[in-house]
Formats: C-alpha cells, sequence, structure tokens
C-alpha cells in the first residue's frame, strides 16, 4: 500500500508544473489513537493543485500509546501511522486569511507488541484555516476526524474488529507554492 502512495505522489510531482499552486505542510498533531487514547503525533504533507482544489497526500505518525486494551489485556502499547490521500477546497485564495474543507481515504498502520493488528483502510474528513501570505510561509490549524476498522489477532481463534483514529488536532507551518 505505501508503494500506490509513492507512485501517486511521483505522479502528482511530475504533473506539478500544470498547476498554479499548491504546498507543503510540517506539523504537530494531537488527537486519537486507539481506544479514545490520544497521543501526540508529527506529519507531513504534499499539496498539489489549483486556485482552490488540491490533492493532499500526507503522513502523521503518533507515539505509542500505552496502556490500551486491544488484546487479551489492557495493558498493550500501540504505534498508530495514517497515510492520508484526498481532496481539499480552500475558500477566499489571494487573501491572508484562507478556510479550507477537504475528504479522502487513510491507510491506518497499527503496531502493537502482543497483539497482531492488520492494516486498514478508511476515511477522513478536516477543516482548518491557514494565515499568511498567499505564497511563501503560512501556519496552518485544523481538525481532521481519520476513521479505520482493524482486525486484532491475540491468537489462532480470537480477533476482534477495533476502530482506529478518531479526532485530531494539526498545527504547524506550511510553505506555500
Amino acid at each position: 500500500m505505501r508503494r500506490v502512495f509513492l507512485v501517486m505522489a511521483a505522479c502528482c510531482v511530475l504533473v506539478s508544473p500544470a498547476f498554479a499552486g499548491g504546498g507543503v505542510d510540517l506539523y504537530g498533531a494531537y488527537g486519537e489513537v486507539v481506544d479514545g487514547d490520544a497521543e501526540l503525533g508529527l506529519g507531513l504533507r504534499l499539496s498539489i493543485g489549483g486556485v482552490h482544489w488540491m490533492v493532499d497526500i500526507g503522513v502523521t505518525g503518533f507515539l505509542e500509546a500505552e496502556d490500551v486494551n486491544i488484546g487479551p489485556t489492557s495493558e498493550d502499547s500501540v504505534t498508530y501511522r495514517a497515510y492520508d490521500l484526498g481532496l481539499r477546497y480552500q475558500f477566499y485564495q489571494g487573501h491572508k486569511v484562507r478556510p479550507y474543507v477537504g475528504a479522502g481515504m487513510s491507510f491506518a498502520q497499527v503496531n502493537a507488541i502482543d497483539t497482531r493488528v492488520d492494516s486498514g483502510v478508511g476515511l477522513y474528513g478536516l477543516g482548518g484555516i491557514r494565515f499568511g501570505k498567499p505564497q511563501g510561509i503560512n501556519f496552518m490549524a485544523e481538525l481532521i476526524y481519520r476513521w479505520t476498522k482493524v482486525q486484532a489477532r491475540y491468537d489462532l481463534t480470537n480477533e476482534k474488529e477495533v476502530s482506529v483514529g478518531g479526532l485530531a488536532l494539526q498545527a504547524g507551518i506550511s510553505f506555500a507554492f
């Protein structure tokens, strides 16, 4: 699945001269990982697009969540990475304050110490705002909701469906071109 995202990112970069805008975001995140447990994270996103519409390709990794009830015990440690691919619509292009909304697919990669967890594909929706000049350094803040169901297996016969992701706040800097 990572290869699919890499190929799609390469295609977007190759066709980027045909688009009028885009940018790169580097942000910190704080959000739900598994079972309502929230952790800090870091993310990177590439946006390619025109005046209002953007194609977003991003990855957000969260710190290890401890004492999560994902398997037979309630003391498992879980790491979570989300690979996102979606569309975003930006309002008021050319202004210093630009709100936006977006949605797309999210690929969740979950690792646990005592439990085998399958990766899964889910959905996300976001809303945010950018502050700064239309081209150059900007500040961004957004709320994103990721929803993915994955299978957790802790022996040959026992498995359970687990919801991964949830509401997260992401804020950082952006370079718009």
